[in-house]
């Protein structure tokens, strides 16, 4: 099985882990919008499947918008993220989350204790790892557990064009001398939920996901600079009528991520 890993030429002394660590760990949660969760197209999907009777732990919570969300609509979550600064300052403005600094590929509980694991946006970040990440969710779940994530994906537009850009970029980098870093990784479909099966879990449901404003789409404004309008994630009008021929196509053609929901064995 082959997933695509995105590498991105930073300048020399950059350190892309700490550069988010400590963007942040500044930005703060507090005032966001239960709506701005509410309009996220798979807030639906993860409503319908994951527990409200059970223990769920959010991984990789980052600046906890989903814990406390999840917590006003009455779940009961925990969460884990690797950046050591993030997690200080969540528990700093609410000492009562339950936020532990640990990574993906070691979640520091019990066997079978939650019923339900988020990871949004996570997955992808975790380099040469995945099989060992999704092990690890799988045995800190509880037989017929549910695991909701979401993750970037190797779209029609991506597979023809951007990934064949990319690898030609790589090896003009690399002639320049340049020395590439892992980003993260594009995942196709079909190969995700493979890994799924194999790490011991049952597909359910998956969907397209992008961003919910109509002007705005998270994949065409990061992938083409000649799409890109005047705000962050908004689209110029060409990026507009792209969007609109792809979705007429297929959802899946310029869709920047899925959101897949699978259950334990």
């Amino acid at each position: 099985m082959s997933i695509f890993k995105l590498e991105k030429y930073y300048p020399k002394g950059f350190h892309p882990q700490q550069f988010w660590d400590n963007k942040y760990a500044k930005e703060h949660i507090a005032g966001k919008s239960s709506e701005e969760f509410k309009k996220q197209g798979f807030w639906p999907l993860m409503k319908e499947y994951l527990p409200k009777d059970k223990k769920c732990l959010d991984v990789g919570c980052g600046i906890g918008g989903w814990i406390l969300f999840l917590k006003d609509e009455g779940y009961d979550v925990e969460g884990i993220d690797i950046a050591p600064r993030t997690v200080r300052a969540l528990t700093e403005y609410d000492p009562d989350m339950k936020i532990k600094v640990a990574s993906m590929t070691a979640i520091p509980y019990p066997d079978n204790y939650f019923g339900g694991v988020l990871a949004v946006g996570t997955l992808e970040y975790v380099e040469d790892k995945v099989d060992e990440a999704l092990k690890e969710v799988n045995r800190v779940l509880t037989p017929g557990g549910v695991f909701f994530l979401e993750v970037p994906i190797v779209n029609w537009l991506r597979r023809f064009i951007y990934i064949p850009l990319k690898r030609i970029e790589a090896v003009i980098k690399k002639q320049q001398g340049a020395v590439p870093s892992f980003s993260n990784y594009l995942f196709k479909r079909q190969e995700l939920k493979e890994y799924l099966e194999k790490a011991g879990f049952e597909v359910i449901k998956e969907q397209a996901h992008e961003l919910p404003e109509s002007d705005s789409h998270y994949g065409l404004y990061i992938d083409w600079k000649i799409f890109r309008g005047s705000k962050s994630y908004k689209l110029n009008l060409l990026g507009l009528i792209t969007k609109k021929i792809a979705n007429t196509i297929s959802p899946w053609v310029a869709s920047t991520g899925v959101a897949i929901v699978v259950r334990k064995r």
